[in-house]
């Protein structure tokens, strides 16, 4: 319901709420998210939303209001996002903006899981958003416009998990998951032994079925570990130092790691702090 001029109700802040998926069910979701920018009156600068280059398939519902991407990798653009919005893996960083108030549910998933889940050649979306109701048939279409329709936040996870947990068995023979799960730098010949084939293949391959190439997968994992810490740091009061963080991480230097962070980001790790802390535009920075 859109505020009125006699409306006096106090206006609200925006509202992030997110919550990782348990149990067998977390081998496939990294997260849930819902976005809520109703009855805010927001700024045009803050109904911003950044966001980094990240190796995650996103199915999110616009449950309220419309948004339109209008930048990707420092370039303009111009594309009304659709109501049920599949974003593939994203080798770039952007900004897309609210058209009015939000009301969103978003549902983020591994890639290999994604693949295994829906059978879809990752390459086909990488870096593009695409409407799931046109990308899906079937059983799939069904499950994204049930999910629309769900009376609550619960009932869309309940969803969810029903889906993946009818669907998900496959997973665990994936070699993807094994790879995921070592929480190391993705390697050539450590992907070919596992995948039993020769590294062209491989290459093939790791865009089919995890997203991105194996060099850009295992450059945004690392730098998916290192947000993390640098967030876990910041919660224990410790200002980061980044010369140490990069020798951590396995950058080989300081400006190694800014370089990889303006990449992703379009900003020094040092601005991103800032901005993060400063500016209501960056709230997925906050959650990732």
């Amino acid at each position: 319901m859109s505020t009125s001029a006699s409306d006096t109700r106090p206006l609200l802040s925006p509202r992030t709420q997110f919550w990782p998926a348990d149990g067998v069910i977390a081998e496939h979701v990294l997260m849930y998210v819902v976005r809520d920018t109703r009855r805010c009156h927001l700024s045009e600068r803050d109904s911003l939303n950044r966001f980094p280059a990240n190796p995650f398939c996103c199915l999110t519902w616009m449950l309220e209001g419309q948004a339109r991407l209008i930048e990707q990798g420092g370039q303009e653009r111009a594309q009304l996002l659709p109501r049920i919005l599949l974003t593939g893996c994203q080798s770039l960083h952007g900004v897309s903006q609210n058209l009015g108030d939000r009301h969103s549910f978003m549902a983020v998933f591994f890639p290999d899981a994604f693949h295994s889940l829906f059978g879809l050649d990752l390459s086909q979306i990488q870096d593009n958003f695409v409407d799931a109701e046109q990308m899906f048939s079937g059983e799939a279409k069904q499950f994204v416009l049930d999910v629309s329709t769900a009376d609550s936040n619960e009932e869309r996870c309940r969803l969810v998990q029903a889906y993946v947990g009818a669907h998900g068995q496959i997973l665990a023979l994936s070699p993807w998951s094994r790879l995921r799960r070592m929480g190391q730098n993705l390697s050539l010949q450590l992907a070919a032994m596992l995948l039993g084939v020769g590294d062209r293949q491989v290459q093939r391959r790791a865009r089919r079925e995890a997203g991105l190439s194996l060099l850009v997968l295992s450059r945004l994992w690392r730098a998916k570990r290192s947000h993390a810490q640098i967030h876990e740091k910041l919660v224990q009061g410790k200002p980061p130092d980044w010369a140490a963080h990069a020798s951590e991480h396995g950058y080989a230097d300081q400006s190694h790691l800014v370089r990889d962070c303006k990449q992703i980001t379009g900003r020094t790790p040092q601005q991103l702090l800032g901005d993060a802390q400063r500016n209501e535009s960056d709230w997925m920075y906050r959650l990732w």
